[in-house]
């Protein structure tokens, strides 16, 4: 005697399986664009950290000098925060004054990378039309979200808050 399973049972397993696929299928989709804004996080949480850091030491000894670029002179302001957070516009490595290990930027890549756009102004670019952009303000030592391409300064700061 042959044993085999019957139709039934067959499509019994294969309706099983289609409902576990309809159930874990979307808990995966933004599995990639969850990790993405996590590794923001973790970038502007560290670059903040480290802003703080330099202002804590600045406060506890005013005559403090600053000098990641090592011309001699403090790139701290008279609130006793980093001026700059890297050498500006253009740079290969960004917030490298602050991080130990500066985050690299887009060179040519398009997508899913780091970019300043101007002095103190940085733009993590998803896609050409996903753009969440954060400004240093070097007044109050704070990152800031401000609104950005298909990613509003609301947006922008649950991601990174």
């Amino acid at each position: 005697m042959k044993k085999s399973f019957t139709l039934i049972e067959l499509l019994f397993v294969i309706v099983i399986i289609g409902l576990l696929a309809v159930i874990a299928v979307p808990k995966f989709v933004n599995l990639t664009t969850n990790a993405k804004n996590a590794s923001i996080k973790s970038i502007i949480t560290s670059v903040q950290d480290s802003i703080d850091n330099i202002h804590a030491k600045w406060l506890v000894n005013e005559d403090y000098i600053w000098d990641p670029d090592g011309d001699g002179k403090s790139n701290l302001n008279t609130e006793g925060y980093p001026k700059m957070l890297d050498d500006g516009k253009g740079e290969t490595e960004l917030f490298k004054y602050v991080l130990k290990v500066p985050v690299y930027a887009c060179s040519d890549k398009t997508q899913n990378c780091w970019k300043e756009y101007d002095d103190n102004k940085y733009e993590y670019i998803y896609n050409q039309n996903k753009i969440l952009k954060i400004d240093y303000n070097a007044t109050n030592g704070l990152m800031e979200c401000v609104d950005g391409l298909g990613v509003t300064k609301k947006e922008c700061e649950k991601i990174i808050f």
